[in-house]
């Protein structure tokens, strides 16, 4: 019995995958490994403790916890990957290029993740955890997390390559948490999903399903509650949308509550039925990280969100003495308005503006309304 025993460990033991440490420095984030987990050690801005722990038994979801002072936030979680790609036509011009428009079409890839190695390396203050082992169609890599000191906030990215030419792609992503708490008779579920809506009001909701629910939501952010506390989710700013002329809400956070497990993550859509909606390119052999941020506490979901918020300015510009905040490339068509409005009349942009902060606003309509072919005093 003692033979089969030891044995039966050995096996264990043999299961996880490697872990590196070699990069990682003393510092704010401690990361050790353990038997059959890598956990990541770090202080909020309050001081107070917290543990990532991931498993290294591919069988296993990658994130065993995410605990405050020993109590468990999110548990069992594992990350949810899909991209669409499409083709460039001899060139990386992102907004006039269009990939659905292309002969060949576009596609799209499911991740799939298989955990073979994980590796750890500390970058300034930060720790960034690499766990190799993700497909996903023409891309391969992994995905990684990064840690920052005195904060709650985690970022997520597919690190990830590809060999093939010309690749334009967009991609979603999110988090799956196992919330056994929910559950009640009937396979049925009982989960808080909660965000500001479009007209600025907090909403929570419980919708049951297999589905994605995708909801137009302000700030571009939404939370779940878990058993101990919230967790939040929204894009990179400035990184995940790119300029665009239009500026409609479709819908790019979603979130599913199915039979144990809450997921939340963000998307983007293939396009909005405008020709100029510029997907990312992804040049042969460059690494292409694919982010997303949480942000995690022991409280509600409306007091994570608000902390979001806290990160993006709440959608604002903020003063800065000596400074004017300026922006430019604006297509309102103000000018065919004004002419037929009269001068005095305060365009519905203005208040719109001032609103976000904005002192100063370049209208850029040489080529909206009017007679913009035109080279003669009719246009003027």
């Amino acid at each position: 019995m003692n033979i089969i025993l030891i044995l039966l460990g050995l096996s264990s033991f043999a299961a996880t995958v490697p872990l590196d440490l070699s990069a990682v420095r003393p510092g704010p984030i401690r990361v050790e490994g353990k038997e059959s987990a890598a956990v990541v050690h770090w202080r909020d801005g309050q001081g107070r403790e917290w543990e990532a722990e991931f498993a290294l038994d591919p069988a296993k979801p990658l994130i065993s916890a995410i605990r405050l002072q020993g109590k468990t936030i999110v548990e069992r979680a594992q990350p949810l990957y899909r991209c669409d790609t499409g083709k460039r036509r001899g060139g990386w011009d992102a907004f006039f290029d269009f990939p659905p428009s292309h002969p060949e079409g576009t596609r799209r890839f499911e991740g799939s993740f298989k955990l073979n190695s994980a590796r750890a390396r500390t970058a300034g203050d930060r720790v960034e955890i690499l766990f190799d082992g993700l497909e996903m169609g023409i891309f391969q890599g992994g995905i990684a997390y990064t840690f920052y000191p005195a904060s709650r906030l985690i970022q997520q990215e597919a690190v990830v390559t590809t060999r093939e030419q010309d690749v334009a792609f967009f991609y979603d992503t999110g988090l799956r948490m196992a919330a056994d708490r929910d559950r009640r008779p009937g396979r049925t579920m009982e989960s808080e999903i909660a965000y500001y809506d479009t007209e600025g009001r907090f909403q929570k909701v419980n919708l049951e399903g297999s589905e994605r629910h995708s909801t137009p939501v302000r700030h571009r952010t939404l939370a779940a509650r878990t058993a101990n506390g919230a967790v939040a989710v929204f894009p990179p700013p400035h990184r995940y949308f790119f300029a665009r002329d239009y500026s409609t809400n479709l819908g790019y956070l979603w979130h599913t509550v199915w039979r144990g497990f809450v997921s939340i993550g963000i998307r983007q859509w293939p396009d909005d039925n405008s020709p100029f909606y510029p997907w990312m390119n992804a040049p042969p052999g460059t690494e292409q990280r694919m982010g997303v941020f949480y942000l995690v506490d022991d409280r509600d979901t409306k007091a994570v969100i608000d902390d979001v918020l806290r990160y993006t300015s709440q959608d604002r510009f903020p003063a800065l003495d000596g400074y004017r905040a300026f922006t430019s490339h604006w297509h309102f068509a103000y000018t065919e308005q004004a002419m037929a409005k009269g001068y005095d009349w305060t365009p519905p942009l203005k208040p719109v503006l001032k609103s976000l902060g904005v002192n100063a606003a370049m209208i850029a309509d040489f080529h909206g309304d009017g007679h913009p072919q035109d080279g003669t005093d009719l246009r003027l």
